[in-house]
């Protein structure tokens, strides 16, 4: 049984004012509404199930195929979007319940995105470390988890590895195709792509391996014929696609790269841009109006950790104070096991408070990890991944390289982010929920999902863990760092800053190294356009959300009510969230 979240069941109609009197007609009508939108969320779902190898494996389906990554695909993604979206227009949604109503603005939402599929195909590099690395790492991860139970499952395995191949070729044909556009990856970055697909054909074979207990139900003689067209697989077709896209990135390409960056230098960058605001947050909000809001949280961050290095009595300026910071070995972890242990004491540090703040919690357990090697080069920290039927605890894969470069000092504020009452609690409870669409567990919105990991982080502040003035600090500086991510994104992708500004700017209001820093910048303007915004924008409005809520409910605030009213039901944009907010106010006041 999978834990099911209360909803305030208001109506559109109630939720304003009055409530009309039902009527059989309004009765019918809101039935019909509710199977509408039924029916599209479970045309998506089934169109996912069949075309995203990873939401099939998370619904418990054998993977027969791989992601198409051609432009041929991006625009029947966009066809049947816009289809999508006028039929969804066209349901009268007042008075259908609550989650119904919510379910109908967030495929609203996704269709909005899905419809740009080609116009946006061109400005999304598929070979950076981030969109390129990840993406086939998550394969990777879809292809450990098959399972051999038939001889047909081998055959299956062996047709998924020429998918594989498959896709890595497609990376290769969509890079040309930029490159014919004028959208090259800009010179900056290109080391970083050539060391990232390198580490993924270094390892390539052992990840897409099968072990021997993975087929030990099966007749040996067929897994020996398996296994040697598996590695004839490797050897003629795996490595030589990863051959091929890596000899892309020659001195021609090279020479031809521009050496700036940002979004806003390639042909309707800017437009784009704009877009991935839109999608990343649901806010209209300029670039404009996002890099000044940024300028005003690092000034005052930048006067609170001022304020701790006095309470300190530390006589010296801010750069020499997180110089110590970076050298005290009270900060500096020797292995990958000592960082998994500080992760891992924090949290024992949460979870006593945790059922002061949550009414409902996931059931899936938690963890930590080393990321994969390979893949440590191109990110700066790491990253969540869900619970999934190959790996039912969510984990938190770390980032364990250069370990005497990697202070500890924001451990506390990351881990917090990362796993409870962060991206865990909420990811986790997601997948778990059974009261909404089965669609919701895929629905996942970007300022949402990183906003709430940071509002989350921010109540170890309340709670009372952030104790010690080093503890504050440390928490300071990562947000100090997500603030400055709206002055440098925006800068770099809009306002046409050159790297070493946007450098200069982090290097002066952030903790983050030379290299960390380099990293960073290229992430957010050769890589993830527009996605580092999320972080700051959805903590704002989250607690933007919080303050109205007890000013308007004043003793009737229940911050559990709150939490399970902004997070318990599932991601949504913010705008959303902003109403379904209102409507939690409404229910609160009437009693509800």
């Amino acid at each position: 049984m999978k834990i099911l979240v209360a909803m305030v069941a208001l109506s559109l109609l109630g939720a304003c004012g009055q409530k009309q009197q039902p009527t059989q007609e309004t009765g019918n009508r809101q039935v019909n509404a509710t199977a509408e939108v039924d029916g599209l969320a479970d045309e998506l779902l089934e169109r996912w199930r069949v075309r995203n190898s990873l939401v099939r494996m998370q619904s418990n389906l054998p993977v027969t195929q791989i992601e198409d990554l051609t432009f041929e695909e991006a625009q029947q993604e966009a066809d049947f979007n816009r289809a999508a979206l006028t039929r969804l227009r066209t349901i009268d949604l007042s008075g259908v319940p609550e989650d119904r109503w919510v379910l109908a603005r967030l495929l609203e939402h996704t269709y909005e995105q899905g419809a740009n599929a080609a116009e946006d195909y061109w400005l999304n590099f598929a070979v950076t470390p981030y969109s390129g690395a990840m993406s086939v790492l998550s394969i990777q991860r879809v292809l450990a988890a098959q399972k051999f139970e038939t001889a047909d499952d081998l055959q299956r395995y062996l047709h998924l590895v020429d998918e594989y191949a498959t896709l890595i070729d497609q990376m290769a044909a969509k890079t040309r195709g930029q490159a014919e556009r004028g959208i090259r990856v800009p010179k900056p970055a290109i080391a970083g792509v050539r060391t990232s697909l390198t580490g993924l054909r270094g390892g390539v074979v052992t990840a897409l391996d099968v072990a021997p207990a993975r087929t030990s139900a099966l007749a040996p003689a067929d897994v020996a014929t398996f296994h040697g067209s598996l590695k004839q697989k490797f050897d003629q077709v795996v490595l030589p696609a990863y051959d091929r896209i890596i000899a892309i990135f020659d001195d021609a390409y090279v020479a031809a790269a521009p050496e700036r960056v940002g979004l806003s230098q390639y042909p309707g960058g800017k437009e784009n841009y704009l877009r991935r605001i839109a999608y990343g947050t649901g806010l209209s909000l300029t670039p404009q109006e996002i890099h000044d809001r940024g300028l005003a949280a690092v000034a005052d961050l930048d006067a609170q950790m001022k304020a701790i290095r006095e309470e300190l009595k530390f006589r010296g300026d801010r750069e020499a104070f997180h110089q110590l910071l970076r050298k005290d070995p009270r900060f500096i972890a020797k292995t990958p096991a000592d960082v998994e242990k500080r992760y891992l004491g924090y949290v024992e540090r949460m979870a006593p408070k945790i059922p002061d703040y949550f009414s409902v919690l996931p059931k899936a357990a938690y963890g930590v990890k080393r990321l994969d090697p390979a893949a440590e080069p191109g990110m700066t920290y790491g990253y969540y991944q869900e619970p999934s039927p190959d790996n039912p605890a969510g984990t938190y894969f770390y980032n364990g390289s250069s370990l005497d470069q990697r202070s500890l000092v924001s451990a506390q504020h990351l881990i917090y982010h990362e796993l409870i009452p962060g991206h865990h609690l909420h990811l986790a409870l997601q997948a778990e929920n059974e009261s909404v669409h089965p669609i919701r567990e895929f629905l996942l919105f970007g300022a949402f999902t990183e906003g709430w990991a940071e509002y989350a982080a921010s109540l170890g502040m309340e709670m009372g863990l952030y104790s010690d003035p080093y503890d504050r600090y440390g928490h300071l500086l990562l947000q100090s760092m997500l603030a400055t991510r709206l002055v440098v994104d925006t800068g770099l992708n809009y306002f046409d800053w050159p790297l070493d500004k946007a450098r200069a700017y982090m290097k002066e209001h952030t903790f983050e190294s030379d290299v960390q820093i380099a990293s960073e910048t290229l992430r957010y303007s050769t890589d993830l356009f527009a996605q580092a915004l999320d972080y700051r924008l959805g903590y704002d409005q989250f607690w933007q959300l919080r303050r109205t809520s007890e000013a308007q409910l004043g003793e009737k605030f229940d911050i559990r009510r709150f939490h399970a009213a902004a997070v318990g039901d599932g991601a949504m944009p913010l705008d959303v969230l902003t109403e379904r907010i209102e409507r939690f106010i409404a229910g609160q006041r009437g009693g509800e």
